[in-house]
């Protein structure tokens, strides 16, 4: 190693490093000092409320803490390593662990799901990729996965109850970024309409300007039709029309709204269908919605002549749609704070149509989740549930009942 340059290595490595220097008595002193500090780092992980996982690179349960056993339904600690597809089917296939062509592996993995053992929960999932560096080379492989798990089932029974106590400053928020947003085209238009009712006054070689100055206003009134359709919205939320409906013809109708955009930047959709009709129960509109927004966030994300993949199947619980974007990724920073609102890395965007996303997946019983990785693109990953979520309801209050 070069004088005066620092080593990388840990104060762990730099001693596993002298191991063939230390005599019997040190070794078994720094066992002992070891063991103690990991059962220290055990007892402190053990009292966070939190799930933890640690998967090696196969999937394979290198760590977990007491939360974390009891969320997937370990009762104790286990000697041998277990697989999550085997102790968890539901967080390994959350985790991405059943994909074999998506183009990359994201660097983080959010996600807001269900789980039904050991009983039903709703989770919220973060998980990073651990690497493993190769000094010899200087690279980096993937050595596994950390997956922290929190329990938000108590924060979504309260959610719908915070929501009508919340109604009215969320209206005022809304309103006021609507007012701001308003304001731009509101001037543009009154400015636009003075020199048209001028130039209508002028010759008719100057019908030209008067013609341009009408085709702004025009414009800029379909701008605010925009934006008051996203703030009604967002603010008035209808419940869920249920119909029997084939998801490739709603993504179909939703591509064809967008085709003007798509065509301005040369951009193609690949629809790669797992079954020729995947037929859900929901609000057709609604799901359009849903495919409009986050097709618009690929618009953006990509660049000119780039592919938006849609992948469609079907699994034993769900109907999934993947909506695939090569792009500018997510920040790592940024990608807990998707669903909120008025959050958006778009400098025109209104932070409100991931919310809408979100808002309207819950309400139809399904899950929404990103995995993304800047610099690379994003994946949006839509269940939908193969059962009539009333069907769902029905038989859930039927369970409660005495004898059921």
């Amino acid at each position: 190693m070069e004088v005066g340059k620092k080593s990388n290595r840990s104060p762990l490595d730099r001693v596993l490093g002298r191991l063939d220097d230390l005599d019997e008595v040190n070794l078994g002193i720094l066992v002992q000092r070891l063991a103690r500090e990991r059962k220290l780092l055990e007892t402190v992980f053990d009292v966070i409320r939190d799930g933890v996982l640690v998967l090696d690179d196969k999937g394979s349960l290198t760590y977990s803490n007491q939360q974390g056993r009891s969320l997937i339904g370990l009762k104790e600690k286990i000697s041998e390593k277990i697989n999550i597809r085997k102790v968890s089917p539901e967080i390994a296939r959350a985790l991405g662990m059943d994909r074999t062509s998506d183009p990359s592996y994201p660097e983080v993995v959010m996600r807001e799901m269900q789980i039904t053992y050991p009983e039903v929960r709703q989770l919220r999932i973060y998980a990073v990729p651990i690497e493993r560096s190769e000094e010899a080379d200087n690279t980096a492989e993937k050595a596994g996965l950390a997956v922290v798990m929190s329990d938000i089932t108590e924060e979504m029974d309260d959610l719908n109850a915070k929501i009508e106590s919340e109604k009215v400053s969320s209206i005022m928020d809304l309103a006021a970024g609507v007012a701001h947003e308003l304001g731009n085209p509101l001037n543009s238009i009154n400015i636009h309409l003075q020199l048209l009712s001028r130039n209508l006054h002028l010759k008719e070689k100057e019908s030209l300007k008067a013609e341009k100055s009408l085709n702004s206003c025009i414009k800029e009134v379909k701008r605010l039709d925009g934006i008051i359709a996203h703030f009604l919205k967002a603010i008035r939320p209808t419940d869920p029309d249920f119909k029997k409906i084939n998801l490739l013809q709603i993504i179909g109708e939703t591509v064809r709204l967008r085709e003007k955009e798509l065509n301005a930047k040369k951009i193609s959709v690949s629809m790669e269908a797992g079954v020729r009709e995947p037929m859900i129960q929901a609000d057709s509109e609604q799901i359009k919605q849903v495919f409009y927004n986050i097709i618009g966030n690929a618009l953006d994300a990509v660049g000119e002549k780039s592919v938006i993949r849609i992948v469609t199947g079907i699994d034993d619980n769900y109907v999934f749609a993947k909506i695939v974007d090569q792009g500018t990724g997510i920040k790592k920073e940024n990608i807990s704070r998707v669903f909120e609102p008025y959050f958006s890395t778009k400098k025109s965007g209104h932070g409100i149509g991931m919310m809408i996303v979100h808002r309207i997946m819950r309400d139809h019983g399904g899950e929404v989740g990103i995995d993304s990785k800047e610099g690379s693109g994003t994946i949006v990953t839509l269940n939908f549930p193969r059962k009539s979520i009333r069907r769902t309801m029905l038989e859930s209050n039927q369970s409660d009942q005495p004898g059921g």
